[in-house]
């Protein structure tokens, strides 16, 4: 294990998925013109218990440096032993029981994943009792998990942080949106992150937007988003010989809904306007005008969606089948990528975007090799997936915390 001296940090990432968190933690890699330098971290061990993950991470080891391959087991049937001794513990544990989109069977999830974070306590448990105290963790989840509750009524979040408390660990959350952190997407998860409190401080988020500002990362919050706009994520794409342009097709039904509420209005040419140093000031209002199901005239409209054009105050007027506008961040890409839950359509083209436009939706490189599993498992895996910037300025923040105290 590497000590607090070596200021190189060895990382146990539980719950791998595709790499995401991993390849963030790593660095080393280029996204949308920027590179996201190497971070002091070596993984010295991985697992997922999805086949189809596990084959995409495994299949893009070269990028982690020194990282192992990824184990494929059940989290469960791994014992504690089999784990070596690491740093840091890096775990997004299965999110469905806690997702607004899913069944929110919380910790009474039918198929015991929402305890699964147990299985990380289990793991840094051991570790200290055997002499090998890891510095520090990161769970990540979805917004869903602040609202989850344990049998007894605690908010599943305060018995996470009380769990890690016990053990010896300033513990902090907050609801983090990804695109105020480098990533050209909204998507809102959790960040649970603690420190071993006999060696460091309490670790502050602020240390998270620290790292943007120092490295001139894009951020909506900070008002430097013009990276961060679909319309110059797809001109960007459009430029790399090496992206992947295949996507997955729309079912009859689907692309028939998707052919009537018809592309965004400034139309495919307007994707000159997101050439380098263009400024939003200047972009036409339509640059900015997304479109969804509303957009159908109501005599073609299918009963249900009648229903709900009928009474919008009951329904919450949702914003189903949504295509985002050049001049828009992209909403939450989700591993199912079904348009009517999800921004999964092109603005001015009738189809899914493509492997390619997710992955860079998500802030993978291009080169990211998705294509060793088949295309439908792309889009599952990458909507799983935590975005690798976001990992990056995580990973940097955190290291740099840690190495505060090996400086001193």
């Amino acid at each position: 294990m590497a000590n607090i001296n070596s200021k190189t940090w060895s990382i146990t990432s539980l719950f791998s998925g595709c790499g995401g968190l991993d390849l963030g933690f790593a660095g080393g890699f280029e996204f949308h013109g920027a590179r996201y330098e190497k971070l002091p971290t070596h993984v010295v061990y991985a697992n997922d218990f999805d086949h189809d993950a596990v084959t995409c991470f495994n299949a893009n080891l070269p990028l982690y440096d020194e990282g192992v391959s990824c184990a494929e087991k059940d989290i469960r049937d791994v014992d504690e032993t089999e784990v070596p001794p690491f740093d840091i513990l890096l775990a997004g544990f299965p999110c469905q029981p806690f997702s607004n989109a899913g069944l929110r069977g919380g910790v009474n999830d039918k198929y015991n994943r929402g305890t699964l974070f147990e299985e990380c306590e289990r793991i840094i448990g051991e570790k200290i009792n055997s002499g090998k105290r890891p510095a520090a963790f990161v769970f990540e989840n979805v917004r869903g998990i602040l609202s989850s509750k344990m049998d007894d009524g605690t908010p599943v979040v305060d018995e996470i942080e009380k769990r890690m408390r016990n053990l010896g660990y300033h513990v902090s959350h907050k609801l983090v949106c990804s695109s105020d952190y480098g990533v050209p997407q909204k998507r809102y998860r959790v960040l649970i992150i603690g420190v071993d409190a006999q060696r460091f401080k309490p670790f502050s988020f602020d240390e998270m937007d620290a790292v943007v500002k120092g490295c001139n990362i894009p951020s909506e919050k900070a008002g430097t988003k013009e990276k961060l706009l679909l319309g110059s994520l797809l001109n960007y794409l459009a430029q790399q010989s090496e992206r992947d342009d295949e996507f997955w097709a729309y079912t009859d039904a689907t692309q028939n809904m998707v052919e009537q509420i018809g592309p965004c209005e400034h139309g495919k040419a307007a994707l000159d306007w997101f050439n380098d140093g263009f400024s939003i000031a200047d972009l036409p209002s339509s640059a900015f005008e997304g479109r969804s199901w509303k957009n159908i005239p109501y005599e073609l409209l299918r009963p249900r969606f009648k229903k709900i054009a009928d009474d919008p105050k009951k329904y919450h007027a949702p914003k189903f089948f949504r295509r985002f506008a050049y001049g828009e961040i992209n909403g939450t890409i989700t591993a199912s990528a079904q348009p009517e839950n999800c921004g999964i359509t092109h603005p001015v083209e009738n189809r899914r975007f493509t492997v390619s436009e997710i992955g860079a939706i998500q802030s993978f490189p291009v080169c990211y090799d998705f294509e060793c599993i088949p295309l439908q498992s792309r889009y599952k895996v990458i909507g799983n997936a935590v975005p690798p910037v976001l990992g990056w300025v995580i990973g940097k923040a955190l290291t740099n915390h840690l190495m505060e105290a090996a400086d001193e």
